[in-house]
């Protein structure tokens, strides 16, 4: 392609040659000058030459290094934003290391350009905008590496927000100030050709007074001064030639207009968007070759630059500006076009720089498209979910509507996914969802919580209307038969339904109160509906566990435990006196809970295996900072406990590191927990012993067919059920029960142990059988093992019946 010159750079050819004409003649009619003076002259006039182009020289490679390094600098800044905006749509690990890798090698090579050209000469207005340019580099990089922090955390979603909205356009606030540098670039080198010019021009008028001397001679220096300045215009066009194939081969596409908006120049990338080539477009109007329409409503945009050229700033379209091309495509782009001045100042034109966006707009709206739905089902996700309900929310609050909300959850679902493969559960969902949309009104928004696990907001609906569409919605799901791969699979679906008006309750609330009522449901039976309404019993008793489970994760994370102390009491002879280790739980205020209240949800909800961990750690704590001879500690391990795969491993280990004698240590477990998991505690029990640590066999009595097991069960003490123990005076049937367990158990070696003794008249009987210790409220109150761990002001607790 023919490259066209500008109306610049013609004026400036046509100076350059009327210097060498004038050059000329002077040095011609310098040929009568004396020898001497001609010698001179050509002494001082090739020095002067040589001033020139060593000049030029200086200036031309100056020029080319620091535009070179602008250009790698906007380059490696470009990469950056580029390779970001790769690593926020990929989850494949290789993808992001390799990514990653790639922005700081980004990184580096902006780094590398940058000390290069601020080790080069400079002036003052180019170090002014290079200190600029670092700040900006600064905070786009300080967003960047936020961006780069949020996709190593896997938050996909904020990474790209924090991308597109402040990454991007800090980004670009580097690039325009690079542009500003190589516009500055390109105004110094014309100001310095100019200067050089006029310094050439001195030179040769100077050889022009001094070459009168002699003709003859003038005509030789004239000469050798015209080849030398034919070589001067060479490089310089030479240099023009450079700057134009630099402009060929940038990323961006360009466009110049004269002043009454006719084309000049098409770059080979403004040429592929426009469709039409430089010959083609050249002396058309912009309007006719750069067409641009709205992106929202496709409406005409027509560009500034069709009106008038900017008088001194830059200006551009919308960002939803659409290019469309000769042939009908369309690009989404983004351009600025800017004045082009000649020496003078004057405007002799514009220029247009445009770029193809069309992928970013692209990936933009899938990024956005992805945060709000699930991408399996296509349905809204559960952020797009609670955002839809907090509208509802608030116009139930405000205009009294009633709205409804039904929180679902598949039933035998996971005998699908376990049978048949998560492809299958994957289609299972697809089609369930179907069969649900086709319950559903226009307005309704079925949405997917997560998992097995939807939700439906009811727009405008009462309650009464609510339950149908629920009915409905279930009885479809019934009907409903799975086949894959010739298997027909039946699944269920069990809702909680809560309406949603303006009296009381916010968002997070109904989301809760949704979730408590289709747990009742599928705690009822599966495949049903539950209903909220006020003062449901079996909701509140659902939330308050639910609660009672958020003190307890409160208390685990913040220590908010405290262990008492009951004392196991010999009855005879001088053995020692053990402490069996209680818990309590202390609320925000210094209440303290009972186990009785926390326990019972901790056990529902699979917690007492962290909760027994805890206590593990500070019983071995108190022990190793109290005296050998107080005796046994006594802890409670619950049947979690003893299934949980690595609890064995655990305690072994934090008894090795706390120095504690495990002798000291004596693990009490209920005779129940025994049985159902007998195998699992007998390992526990025969690797523990035979460390050194003894075990009790908990509320020994209370199921008769647990005798056979203590042949399997080494323990070392029986605790007798207190309910045999309470009564025993008073009934022979609970005496004989306690004279039967310790007549067993001192047949077997194990000592005993009576629990309840709630007062002094229990002890002559139960020495009388030779029970060997006793314990209750009868012999020792409670009381604290260690401080408590909330600092209560002006308030006093009698701790002995906490």
């Amino acid at each position: 392609m023919a490259h066209r010159e500008s109306p610049d750079a013609t004026a400036s050819d046509s100076t350059l040659h009327r210097h060498d004409y004038r050059s000329a003649i002077a040095i011609t009619a310098g040929f009568a000058v004396v020898l001497l003076l001609m010698a001179l002259m050509i002494m001082i006039g090739l020095d002067r030459i040589s001033q020139v182009h060593d000049r030029l020289d200086v200036i031309v490679h100056e020029h080319n290094v620091k535009t070179e390094l602008l250009n790698n600098m906007r380059t490696a800044a470009r990469e950056r934003s580029v390779t970001l905006l790769r690593l926020s749509i990929t989850d494949d690990p290789f993808d992001i290391d390799e990514g990653i890798m790639e922005f700081r090698g980004h990184a580096s090579d902006f780094m590398v350009n940058r000390n290069e050209l601020e080790a080069m000469p400079l002036s003052e207005r180019e170090q002014e905008l290079l200190a600029e340019s670092r700040e900006l580099t600064m905070r786009a990089v300080e967003v960047q590496e936020r961006v780069l922090d949020k996709i190593l955390d896997g938050d996909m979603e904020n990474a790209s927000t924090w991308l597109l909205e402040q990454a991007i356009p800090r980004q670009n606030e580097v690039l325009d100030n690079h542009a500003s540098l190589l516009e500055l670039q390109q105004e110094a080198a014309e100001a310095a050709a100019r200067d050089t010019a006029e310094q050439y021009e001195k030179a040769v008028q100077f050889m022009s007074l001094l070459g009168g001397a002699a003709v003859l001679i003038g005509i030789l220096v004239a000469l050798g001064v015209l080849r030398r300045s034919r070589d001067i215009e060479t490089e310089l066009f030479r240099e023009k030639e450079r700057a134009q194939v630099t402009l060929h081969a940038i990323g961006d596409a360009v466009i110049t207009v004269d002043t009454d908006g006719r084309i000049d120049y098409l770059n080979p990338v403004a040429e592929h968007l426009t469709g039409w080539s430089d010959a083609e477009a050249r002396d058309e109007q912009l309007d006719r070759v750069f067409r641009t329409i709205r992106e929202d409503d496709g409406t005409p945009l027509p560009h500034p630059l069709v009106e008038a050229v900017p008088d001194g700033t830059a200006c551009s379209l919308d960002q939803g500006a659409i290019l469309v091309a000769r042939d009908g495509r369309e690009y989404g782009i983004e351009e600025v076009s800017a004045p082009i001045r000649d020496r003078s100042g004057a405007v002799i034109g514009a220029v247009l720089v445009f770029r193809d966006v069309s992928r970013a707009r692209e990936m933009a709206r899938d990024l956005s498209w992805a945060a709000t739905h699930d991408c399996l089902t296509s349905l809204a996700n559960r952020m797009e979910f609670e955002r839809r309900l907090r509208q509802l929310v608030t116009s139930a609050h405000q205009d009294g509507r009633e709205h409804a909300l039904l929180y679902m959850d598949l039933d035998q679902f996971k005998l699908v996914n376990d049978t048949c493969g998560h492809g299958a559960g994957d289609d299972l969902l697809c089609q369930l969802t179907s069969q649900m949309q086709a319950q559903l009104r226009e307005s309704d928004i079925l949405a997917r919580l997560g998992g097995d696990e939807f939700g439906v907001l009811l727009e405008s609906c009462p309650l009464e209307r609510a339950e149908q569409i629920a009915e409905d919605l279930r009885r479809a799901i019934e009907q409903f038969r799975f086949d894959w791969e010739g298997r027909l699979f039946r699944v269920g679906i069990s809702i909680g339904v809560v309406p949603i008006r303006g009296e009381h309750g916010h968002a997070a609330q109904f989301m809760s109160e949704a979730d408590a009522a289709c747990y009742l449901a599928k705690e009822r039976g599966r495949n049903r509906i539950h209903v909220s309404r006020p003062d449901d019993a079996a909701l509140c008793h659902h939330q308050g566990e639910m609660n009672c489970l958020q003190r307890i994760n409160h208390a685990l994370q913040n220590n908010h435990f405290w262990l008492y102390g009951q004392h196991i009491e010999p009855l005879s002879g001088g053995g020692p006196r053990h402490t069996e280790v209680l818990l309590r739980m202390i609320d925000e205020d210094g209440a303290i809970t009972p186990p009785s209240t926390f326990i019972p949800a901790a056990e529902r909800y699979g917690l007492m295996a962290a909760i027994d961990r805890w206590v593990i750690d500070r019983v071995l704590k108190i022990a190793s900072q109290s005296p050998e001879d107080e005796g046994q500690f006594a802890i409670n391990l619950s049947g979690q406990s003893l299934c949980e795969r690595g609890l064995l491993d655990y305690i072994v280990e934090r008894i090795e590191t706390s120095g504690v004698t495990p002798h000291r240590l004596c693990f009490e477990i209920t005779e129940t927990a025994a049985i159902a998991n007998l195998n699992q505690a007998s390992r526990f029990v025969n690797t523990l012993r035979a460390r050194g640590c003894c075990f009790s066999l908990d509320d020994f009595g209370t199921g008769m067919a647990s005798f056979g097991y203590l042949k399997t069960l080494r323990v070392d003490y029986l605790k007798i059920d207190g309910s045999f123990v309470r009564d025993m005076n008073d009934d022979p049937i609970s005496h004989a029960m306690v004279e039967s367990i310790h007549h067993i158990g001192h047949v077997m070696g194990i000592k005993t142990v009576a629990e309840c003794v709630s007062h002094e008249g229990l002890l002559s009987p139960l020495r009388a059988i030779g029970i060997d210790y006793a314990q209750g409220f009868g012999l020792h109150l409670p009381e604290p093992l260690e401080p408590c761990p909330i600092q209560r002001e002006g308030r006093t607790t009698d701790t002995r019946y906490a």
